[in-house]
């Protein structure tokens, strides 16, 4: 069995889990579990501005910092309508596909992977990004589903 997370091309996690595979025959629970995991993995990295995933989200330009607080007052980066944080953050995400064999979670919203890849005229700001912790987590997850059959 292979681990795969794959957040817009970037290659974040990959493992191959080779013990006790032969049993598994729907890992659906685990998904479930693992993506309640992500969710609140998203929901600590969009309140800490993305601190908890990387160093943190970069400040927004002065010239646009200064729109937002005209036009949405005290809304923190990344979250001027928080359509991008809801769907990340609550289930089901903005993409959730679920069964068997293999887990699909993400978002729907257009302006994301700009957000998530930057641009010439945007930093980059991740907003789905998996810390090192959160990694172990989902692994932890599944080998123990594999082992124990409880998710």
């Amino acid at each position: 069995m292979r681990l795969l997370i794959d957040i817009d091309g970037d290659q974040q996690l990959h493992r191959q889990l080779l013990r006790w595979t032969d049993r598994l025959t729907d890992a659906s629970p685990a998904f479930d579990r693992m993506a309640s995991t992500v969710a609140t993995i998203e929901q600590q990295q969009f309140s800490s501005q993305g601190g908890y995933g990387s160093g943190g989200w970069s400040p927004l330009s002065p010239r646009y910092r200064a729109w937002k607080m005209r036009h949405y007052p005290g809304k923190p980066i990344l979250e001027r309508t928080g359509a991008l944080k809801r769907s990340l953050t609550d289930r089901p995400f903005g993409i959730e596909q679920i069964n068997e064999t293999e887990m699909t979670i993400g978002t729907e919203v257009p302006y994301a992977r700009y957000h998530q890849r930057g641009t010439d005229r945007m930093p980059r700001r991740r907003p789905l990004e998996l810390p090192a912790s959160g990694r172990t987590q989902l692994v932890k997850i599944l080998q123990r589903f594999i082992q124990e059959g409880d998710a």
